[in-house]
């Protein structure tokens, strides 16, 4: 049956022309399955495409899932990092001198101001600094970087501790709220008429007036004194120290510990003295010097 012929007739009506198209069944059998195979294989070709770009984007996805979990506690890792570097930076600010501590330290001797420098050693600083390998990721650089930076404050720290230490021990206010009676150095002795050294400061202040610690430290003598009469010494560290005479009252005792601005004792004229007045010193390394140069603020604000 399919080696039958089959006879299609076209014919042009307007010009009559007709024409005759002979045809087989078997080729047109043949030619239909093939291209019914080739449709199929289309097909199945796509869906095994689409198959293969599903799972793809499936494997990209659960990557980029991946990553996006890995960067989310990268951040969170970062950022409690940068919150406990802003934990360093501000504990480190709170160590930052005052200007009038400031102004008070750059008069102080240089030994005294180089006492209070230390850190690491050059090697120990270089690694500090260096911090660990860098990582290829961003987040990893970032990561480093803080570390180095946190480290640089930490490796500061010790120094800076020590700066504050010699700020607060620096005599910077004025003891008393008085006019200046007599300068330091060489001067007439009011009770000989002679020429004499003045180790330190007299300033006017009528008697029990407050008298102020200049500075932090430890109250080291408070006692009755023939020339000073009742006297205040007070240790700063550093060796820097602090005397207050003359005085009419002690506020403190031997052993404690004062800050800046406090009461030690009230002014009056007790000892070789010859009228109300507070009698002030300032001595480093044992020596007295000129406690003026050190008298920057008023008061402790």
């Amino acid at each position: 049956m399919l080696s039958t012929r089959y006879s299609l007739i076209i014919a042009n009506r307007r010009t009559g022309v007709v024409r005759r198209l002979t045809l087989s069944l078997r080729p047109v059998v043949v030619v239909g399955v093939g291209l019914c195979v080739l449709v199929m294989l289309m097909v199945l070709g796509a869906s095994r495409k689409a198959a293969w770009q599903r799972a793809s984007l499936e494997s990209e996805l659960s990557a980029l899932r991946a990553e996006n979990e890995t960067m989310r506690s990268a951040t969170g890792a970062l950022t409690s990092q940068i919150t406990s570097l802003q934990s360093v930076v501000d504990d480190i600010s709170k160590l930052s001198p005052s200007a009038t501590e400031r102004t008070a330290m750059g008069r102080l001797p240089k030994g005294v101001q180089q006492s209070a420098l230390g850190g690491l050693s050059p090697e120990a600083a270089r690694i500090a600094l260096t911090g660990p390998t860098a990582q290829p990721d961003a987040v990893g650089v970032v990561r480093q970087m803080l570390s180095a930076l946190e480290s640089r404050l930490e490796t500061a720290r010790p120094r800076l501790e020590r700066r504050a230490a010699l700020a607060r021990a620096t005599p910077a206010i004025w003891p008393a709220l008085g006019a200046l009676s007599s300068s330091f150095g060489t001067r007439r002795d009011p009770f000989t008429a002679a020429a004499s050294m003045h180790p330190g400061l007299d300033l006017d202040v009528d008697l029990g007036d407050p008298v102020f610690a200049t500075a932090d430290g430890v109250v080291t003598d408070a006692r009755y004194h023939p020339e000073y009469g009742n006297l205040v010494i007070v240790s700063h560290g550093f060796g820097i120290e602090t005397r207050y005479a003359h005085l009419s009252r002690y506020r403190v005792r031997p052993g404690t510990s004062v800050t800046r601005g406090q009461v030690v004792g009230e002014a009056g004229s007790t000892g070789r003295s010859t009228g109300s007045h507070l009698h002030y010193e300032v001595w480093i390394d044992g020596r007295p010097v000129n406690p003026l140069q050190y008298l920057v603020a008023r008061d402790a604000r």
